[in-house]
């Protein structure tokens, strides 16, 4: 019987720590990829920004996303130098006012976060990949 117990506690254990496994950790994440998805068309935006003239090197400083802690962000995105301030859940980032109103839904895997956004009116989609 305490062998059976022991075996049960050690399996909740093991459980329970590859539960806490896809979480956000700190640090800086750079923008890997992003597909923009548009009235049924689906467009690889690094690609797209290529055939405008965007080297390897533009894309690779195309944006990050910085956990501070274990509720605060800095998001920068596209080719300006403005950084937003974000806040997060385990479900959602938002703008650091707190608004719902562009809510943003993650994916934590390792060392990939993976942000959804969706705008039913116009029927758009983003998907933004960073990677440690």
């Amino acid at each position: 019987m305490k062998k059976v117990l022991a075996v049960l506690l050690v399996a909740v254990m093991v459980l329970s720590l590859t539960a806490c496994g896809g979480g956000v950790s700190t640090g800086k994440y750079k923008l890997s990829g992003m597909t923009v998805t548009e009235g049924g068309q689906e467009m690889d935006y690094f690609e797209f920004m290529k055939q405008f003239g965007a080297t390897d090197e533009d894309l690779e400083n195309l944006g990050y996303l910085e956990i501070i802690d274990d509720k605060n962000a800095i998001m920068k995105g596209g080719l300006s130098d403005d950084e937003s301030e974000l806040t997060y859940d385990d479900k959602y980032f938002y703008a650091k006012d707190g608004s719902e109103d562009e809510r943003l839904e993650y994916k934590a895997s390792g060392s990939k976060i993976t942000l959804f956004y969706e705008d039913e009116a116009s029927e758009s989609k983003i998907e933004m990949t960073f990677k440690k």
